[in-house]
């Protein structure tokens, strides 16, 4: 089969689809990814994916750049003849799909929706009005152009339709080449971290995401305060993110310096070594209440055989089983929070480490979810 993989960014393809276009093309499938040129389609191109590059940026959300981005991939379409063509992502879903049915005539179209973001999680006259918006392209897009939808989770299904052609296939798995339990922590990157950021000998948690306040971080500040202005414990809480101008809920450069100088709270920026600051860490934590698909950080981590603890929100509360491999509370609670970081505290932290790499293989796996995809592609 001829591919099509269409990414909003060419750094969420290199980081998130790469592997899946390799496995593709081992298959003995020819895969091109489509990405806007900010940067990594070079690198893509270096790994043996055939790349095209388009420059435009449709975060801009103007009339005229969705356009000239959907006319662009029209050309694309009409001209390689690919027999499947997956999108990524809102803008890609919506834009494309219209233009894989004019331009791409007989070719199989995937939606991939790997979130459904802000709108889903607030409550206003302009949100309901997104949120029907939303609904209503999907679901031409399924009912009228024929594009098969995949979801990451039960929860978005069933909130754009729940229609019986609706695929879930939980998550997009992770670099298992980088994340795994054979990866173990090292000592010069400790006493690194140890000596800029004065950690404490306690436990240490880790949190990689955007900065976004949907992400529950100032929850989770608040609650770290708490702990360690107690005399029982001291525990350190590493963050890995970075601020998105483009998004008005981001924190600010100046909120997150405030967040910084709140003991054992440390801001490590945006890090290419994601997998060593896990593997540092004894806990991963997620307290988001933001409408997930399936959080990629939280699967690097049950890969790495570490234990969670995240939200009873759509597209996390599918990775906690029965409090084995981590725990769930309730979003936008620090005393949630409290109770979730004291009961994993002193529970057996290593036997949930394995039964967190033990569920990440079973459902989430690189094997599991490229296979349940190229099986949707043949059908």
């Amino acid at each position: 089969m001829k591919i099509a993989l269409i990414e909003n960014f060419g750094s969420d393809f290199y980081g998130a689809r790469l592997r899946y276009a390799l496995f593709l093309q081992h298959f003995g499938h020819e895969v091109t990814a489509i990405v806007p040129n900010d940067g990594y389609a070079d690198k893509i191109k270096e790994s043996g994916i055939t790349t095209i590059a388009l420059d435009i940026d449709i975060r801009q959300r103007s009339l005229g750049s969705m356009l000239s981005f959907g006319f662009q991939l029209g050309k694309i379409f009409k001209r390689e003849k690919f027999d499947v063509i997956h999108l990524y992502r809102m803008q890609p879903n919506i834009i494309g799909t219209p233009f894989a049915y004019w331009y791409g005539k007989k070719a199989k179209i995937v939606n991939h929706i790997t979130g459904l973001g802000v709108a889903f999680t607030k409550d206003s006259l302009k949100f309901n009005v997104i949120k029907t918006i939303i609904k209503t392209f999907y679901n031409i897009n399924n009912t009228v152009f024929g594009a098969q939808l995949i979801f990451q989770n039960e929860e978005d299904k069933k909130e754009l339709g729940n229609h019986s052609s609706f695929q879930v296939i939980k998550g997009s798995a992770v670099n298992e080449d980088r994340f795994n339990t054979t990866i173990q922590s090292s000592a010069k990157l400790l006493e690194q971290l140890k000596k800029e950021y004065h950690l404490t000998e306690g436990k240490t948690l880790i949190f990689v995401s955007r900065l976004l306040k949907q992400k529950g971080l100032s929850y989770l500040i608040e609650t770290i305060n708490q702990i360690n202005q107690s005399e029982n414990q001291k525990i350190n809480l590493l963050i890995a993110g970075w601020i998105d101008p483009n998004n008005p809920d981001s924190f600010t450069e100046e909120e997150i310096k405030h967040y910084g100088a709140q003991e054992g709270v440390v801001f490590l920026g945006k890090r290419s070594d994601i997998n060593d600051i896990i593997a540092l860490a004894d806990i991963a934590v997620l307290p988001t209440y933001y409408r997930e698909g399936t959080p990629r950080f939280l699967l690097e981590a049950m890969a790495m055989g570490k234990p969670i603890l995240t939200t009873d929100m759509p597209g996390c509360n599918h990775l906690v089983k029965d409090n084995k491999n981590g725990v769930l509370v309730q979003s936008q609670s620090t005393e949630e929070i409290l109770k979730g970081l004291e009961y994993l505290l002193n529970a057996d932290l290593e036997k949930m480490g394995i039964e967190s790499n033990k569920l990440y293989l079973e459902e989430f796996s690189e094997d599991v979810v490229y296979n349940q995809i190229l099986n949707l592609y043949k059908k």
